[in-house]
Parts: structure tokens; C-alpha cells; sequence
């Protein structure tokens, strides 16, 4: 069924009276895409709490059908290197409204918005439409293709059950320190180096002005951090978590940002890191512990995950178009 843009209508968000009706919407899209995770009210607050580049009453639009709500989508743009930059739509239609063909115009009406947004804005030489899509999102994934989306990326989320944690010994020469105050610009620019070579990094989440914002995130735990030294340089590091709401499996934990730097490589060092943390975080009370990985890694990491352990359980596939001059 093919409806007449006439049939919908969009508005911009207008304030926290639509948080409500936004998560409503929210949990029957996840509901319709067999969403194993539904989003808690606190993961929808800091979704709408961490805009890109946009207000909510820019980047949040709800779209209705004969003023009924049916979805909304939430915009954004970013670049990934300086050459270019990426507008992107991240949409969610209620279960009840996707077989009436709905969603391909509220994807027409995204880009249109995203357009106008690219206006304004200094020209680059590569300019892309984008979203993404979970292997639980069907639905979503046949609308993007039938737009013309193209399947650019994947990346494994992988699981590691923790029996017993895995022991691997540190390479000559480089030794892990308790991560104190005085070390975290040390860590922040490693992970900025280690982001200028990923496919999914984000330019302006690396300028210099964003450095207290990322020293006061909520999900920073140096105490749980594996940094490897070599004197008073900066060799590795794996940046562990823990998520602070058990499941109903037992406390759920993270390894993320492992990075070692080339002169490193070869000996081992990204091994003992995640070894460490898995130790760490066990002793924490965690049963599993997730990660996320290029499938496409040029460093190999995804084949050392699996020798180590980790497991794939989903599979997040991302998706450009060019937005033409």
C-alpha cells in the first residue's frame, strides 16, 4: 500500500509533554522488530540528552497519520574524517502503522529535513545520507533499501561468558598502573588516535574542547581501566565497565576502546589487556562481559576476539546513500 504524502503530517518536538508519547512509540516499534532489548526510560533520556550538533526541536520529528501519532525519527550529522560528513536518520514507526506503507515517507521527509540542514553548513567534498540497523530490524532494513540505502559496514556485538577468566601474561617492558588523574589526558589522546583510524569515528567528538566533556562521562571507570606503560609512555589500554543494573543473568560488563600502538603490536600486549579485564570485571560479580567490533578490522581485532572466547550474538549493519550536489 502506497499512501499520499498528504496522508502525514510531521511536527518538530515541542518539550518534555512529548517524552511520553515518544517512548510509547519507541517501545511499540521495538515491540514490531522482536527487540530483545527495549529501551528503558533512562536509555531514552540520554538518547534525547546527547543530540548531535542538533536541538530536540530540530533533530526530534514525530509524524502523524490523520492526527493520529505513528512514529518519529531522530536526526543528526557528524563526520567521520574532514573530508566529509554524514546526515543521518535513526526512525521508529509503531507496530500497527507498518504495513501501510508509512515508513518510506517519513524516510523522504527525514532527508528532505537533513538537506536543508546541509544548506546551512560549510560545503565538504563527500556528503552522505545514513542510518543503521540491528539483524532484529527487518522492517527497517527493507526500507532502506528500497530508498536506495546501501550496505556500507557491519559490526559484531560479541559476548564473552565468564567461567573462569583467562590468564595471559604482559610482554617485556610494559607494565599496567593504576589509572590516576594525572594519566587521563594521556588516555584521551590515545583513544582519539586510536578513533582517527576507525570506520565509525566522530571528528567533533575528538576537537580539544570536547576534553572535559568526555573526562566527566557517567560511564568512565578508570578504577576498572587496563593501561599499559613503557616508562611514561602510553602503550595500551582496555577500557573496561561494568553496567550498574544487573540483569536478570547477573551483572552485565564491558571491554571497550583496546588499543594498542603499532610500535606494541605483535607481542601479545592486546591479549593481556583483555585477559586483565575479564579478571577484573568477574571479580566485580560479572557473568558476561560485551564487546563491539568491525567485522571488517583492518588490526584483525574480530579474529582475536574469537580466539579468546567472545561469541557473536548480533550484528549492527550500516547503511549510506549519497545526498546529491
Amino acid at each position: 500500500m502506497q499512501p499520499q504524502n498528504n496522508q502525514l503530517t510531521f511536527r518538530n518536538f515541542s518539550g518534555e509533554q512529548d517524552i511520553p508519547l515518544l517512548l510509547e512509540l519507541n517501545l511499540s516499534s521495538c515491540k514490531a522488530d522482536g527487540d530483545p532489548e527495549p529501551a528503558t526510560l533512562e536509555d531514552f533520556a540520554n538518547a534525547l540528552a546527547n543530540m548531535d550538533r542538533l536541538t530536540l526541536e530540530q533533530g526530534v520529528i514525530i509524524a502523524f497519520a490523520n492526527a493520529t501519532p505513528i512514529g518519529y525519527s531522530r536526526l543528526g550529522w557528524y563526520s567521520s574524517h574532514p573530508g566529509n560528513r554524514l546526515y543521518y536518520q535513526i526512525s521508529f514507526l509503531g507496530e500497527e502503522h507498518r504495513a501501510s506503507g508509512f515508513w518510506p515517507v517519513v524516510v523522504a521527509e527525514n532527508e528532505r529535513r537533513l538537506r536543508e540542514i546541509a544548506a546551512g553548513l560549510t560545503p565538504v567534498p563527500e556528503r552522505y545520507f545514513q542510518a543503521w540497523a540491528s539483524d532484529h530490524q527487518t522492517d527497517w532494513m527493507a526500507v532502506l533499501s528500497s530508498a536506495g540505502y546501501q550496505v556500507v559496514r557491519r559490526f559484531n556485538n560479541m559476548l564473552y561468558q565468564l567461567g573462569d577468566a583467562p590468564t595471559k601474561p604482559l610482554p617485556a617492558g610494559v607494565e599496567i598502573r593504576p589509572v590516576l588523574p594525572e594519566h587521563m589526558r594521556k588516555v584521551w589522546e590515545a583513544q582519539k588516535e586510536m578513533n582517527a583510524g576507525l570506520f565509525e569515528n566522530v571528528v567533533e567528538d575528538w576537537l580539544d574542547e570536547k576534553y572535559p566533556a568526555w573526562l566527566a562521562k557517567p560511564e568512565n571507570k578508570p578504577h576498572f581501566w587496563q593501561v599499559a606503560w613503557e616508562g611514561d609512555r602510553l602503550a595500551g589500554m582496555a577500557m573496561a565497565r561494568l553496567d550498574e543494573n544487573e540483569n536478570t543473568h547477573g551483572k552485565h560488563g564491558y571491554t571497550e576502546h583496546i588499543y594498542v600502538r603499532p610500535q606494541w603490536r605483535g607481542h601479545g600486549l592486546a591479549s593481556a589487556l583483555i585477559a586483565r579485564s575479564l579478571q577484573v570485571l568477574k571479580a566485580q560479580g560479572a557473568t558476561e562481559v560485551e564487546l563491539g567490533v568491525d567485522a571488517e578490522n583492518e588490526s584483525a581485532a574480530f579474529r582475536l576476539y574469537e580466539r579468546l572466547g567472545y561469541k557473536t550474538f548480533s550484528v549492527d549493519t550500516w547503511y549510506r546513500k549519497k545526498m546529491a550536489d
